[in-house]
């Protein structure tokens, strides 16, 4: 396990990466009705990490926000900093296939979902 994990926000200008220590994060929580766009590390009993990222919860599959965020606690075993994963968005569409081989054309390309805004309140 990692000592610490990294969020890339993409919109924060005055800090476009957060490193938090995983020790220290108690647990991950959302909003229970899925419609915010924030994800909340509860480090202590009073003060947590607000990270806010482009999509609502209820527009994706699952948890997969919150279920990257604890892949990457436990991934990188003995390093340092492992960094949380974006989510696909949108999954690449190809153009139907008539079975000829070659170049597929994609229709849809892939999207990912963006973490904007990190916040620590104390």
């Amino acid at each position: 396990m990692a000592r610490f994990i990294k969020f890339n926000c993409t919109a924060a200008a005055t800090q476009p990466e957060v490193l938090i220590a995983i020790d220290q994060i108690a647990a991950v929580t959302t909003n229970a009705a899925g419609t915010i766009t924030t994800v909340r590390l509860n480090v202590t009993a009073t003060s947590t990490w607000t990270i806010t990222h482009s999509v609502a919860l209820a527009t994706l599959t699952g948890n997969s926000v919150v279920e990257a965020i604890y892949k990457a606690m436990q991934s990188n075993p003995g390093g340092i900093v492992s960094t949380v994963g974006s989510p696909v968005l949108v999954a690449q569409a190809p153009l139907a296939q008539s079975g000829a081989q070659g170049r597929i054309v994609i229709t849809v390309p892939q999207t990912q979902i963006a973490y904007t805004q990190n916040l620590y309140t104390p």
